[in-house]
């Protein structure tokens, strides 16, 4: 019996899909890139490497149920420069929430302070993109991790709030660059049938790298340069990894057979790189299209997880610290929190490898209003924390979920225009995260942040419901 996920199941629901040899799915690399010159065969130096034009296919090689160890390997390599990175991420973050309280800073600021940061993901959603076809996954992983180094520096040697507006701007753009070369690369190596679980691998990477980042503030005062100075190190840390890798990921199809590019040029590691064609607003723009016409649901549910995510980050410290939490307290709860959020990922993807993704999504997301109920009307106490630790462990699996079902039927030459656009919605969401969750928190009170999350999970839950009734997955 098949995988509730794989794409058949899309046309006995009654979806469109797409013929295998549709002409749409024959676009070349070359066809993909970003420029409004026509496209002509070039010659660009990498390194010191030349790029060779496109070539004929070649005949078509025996299909493999395995893929290839040369791309576990260096998908291994990129999590943990990943895992760096992130590291200083999640230390970074809060640590600039908490700066900006120290410096009696009002909520609202800090919440648009933080927005910039996903106004930038934004961006970089669409823009991002083109960099890592022209240059690879790994040299692109190189040049944003480099930007976000400098950017760290720069919160340490100025204190107003507008130049941090900038700073969290750029890093945003630097950050979702890094994310679109992970998830891009992740889901062209993964079949339907593995792909939640090989997602639900890069989310545990995130968390715990993200959950050890809360206990380095510990390190120094939160006041001083130092905690700055450790986050841009483990920027710059990050790329050791990452620079030492090499070779392009093998796409895999939807029954796990992988294959590689047959028209792209490649640089001396065997990264493919696209040439010149549409302009990146046009490919981002159609991205969504892919999106919204494969997944409709996944629209709203990456929405979703961009406003939950960037207020929980962002408004979380804001709303201890205004309970009267201390630091060290702040400090450890986020750090214990997003370990906690590190248990459920496997089971869910698991779960929602073997069953429609959408009762999943549904089940997350009424689970997640719950907690906000509770949590709106409890605040402080020990059951309260217990409740916000089921809260953080719960939401943070929606995000994994609902990319991976936009992705079951998405054919693998629009792996890289999907995850942009899945990026470029989730930070739409998540730039208005903390500014939404801030002003809710201004007019009822720290509680307010749950307040927020529960309208956000209740609709969520809604539309899921009615996805279900209105579209049920068959299964054989």
């Amino acid at each position: 019996m098949k995988s509730a996920n794989e794409p058949w199941t899309r046309e006995s629901a009654g979806l469109s899909a797409l013929p295998s040899q549709a002409p749409a799915l024959q676009v070349t690399a070359a066809a993909d890139a970003d420029s409004l010159e026509p496209t002509l065969p070039t010659l660009t130096p990498l390194s010191g490497a030349t790029l060779t034009p496109p070539l004929p296919p070649l005949p078509s090689a025996p299909a493999s149920h395995e893929t290839p160890r040369h791309s576990l390997q260096a998908t291994a390599i990129l999590l943990f420069g990943y895992a760096i990175l992130i590291t200083g991420n999640g230390l970074l973050s809060t640590l600039i929430s908490l700066r900006l309280i120290e410096q009696q800073t009002p909520a609202l600021v800090v919440g648009v302070v933080q927005s910039a940061y996903y106004a930038g993901f934004m961006v970089g959603a669409l823009w991002g993109g083109g960099l890592i076809r022209r240059v690879g996954h790994h040299r692109a992983f190189v040049a944003f991790a480099a930007f976000s180094a400098c950017c760290a520096l720069g919160f340490a040697v100025w204190r107003a709030a507008p130049v941090w507006v900038a700073l969290r701007f750029v890093m945003g753009f630097s950050l979702v660059g890094i994310f679109t070369v992970i998830e891009s690369w992740l889901h062209q190596v993964a079949s339907n049938a593995h792909r939640g679980r090989v997602f639900s691998a890069y989310l545990i990477t995130n968390y715990l790298g993200v959950g050890i980042g809360q206990f380095l503030l510990g390190l120094a005062d939160p006041a001083g340069f130092e905690l700055f100075s450790v986050v841009s190190a483990l920027f710059s840390a990050s790329l050791i990894p990452v620079a030492l890798a090499g070779g392009a990921p093998a796409q895999a199809s939807a029954h796990g057979a992988a294959h590689s590019p047959a028209h792209s040029p490649v640089t001396a590691s065997g990264e493919s790189v696209a040439q010149d064609g549409p302009s990146k607003l046009a490919r981002g723009l159609s991205g969504l299209g892919i999106v919204y016409r494969w997944a409709p649901l996944g629209v709203f549910g990456c929405l979703a997880a961009g406003l939950l995510n960037s207020s929980f980050y962002t408004m979380q410290p804001i709303f201890m610290r205004r309970l009267d939490y201390s630091v060290v307290d702040v400090s450890h709860f986020m750090g214990f929190a997003l370990l906690a959020a590190l248990l459920p990922q496997w089971p869910v993807a698991r779960l929602a490898d073997l069953v429609d993704r959408r009762a999943v999504i549904a089940a997350v997301s009424a689970l997640t209003a719950a907690c906000c109920v509770l949590l709106f009307v409890l605040q402080k106490g020990g059951l309260a924390v217990a409740i916000d630790y089921l809260y953080v462990a719960v939401v943070f699996s929606l995000y994994g979920v609902v990319t991976s079902y936009v992705n079951d039927g998405t054919p693998s030459d629009q792996r890289i225009p999907v995850s942009s656009a899945l990026l470029l919605i989730f930070s739409l969401g998540a730039s208005g995260g903390p500014t939404l969750a801030s002003a809710a928190m201004a007019l009822v009170g720290p509680r307010g942040l749950y307040l927020f999350a529960a309208i956000v999970t209740g609709t969520l839950t809604v539309l899921t419901l009615r996805s279900l009734r209105a579209v049920p997955r068959l299964r054989g």
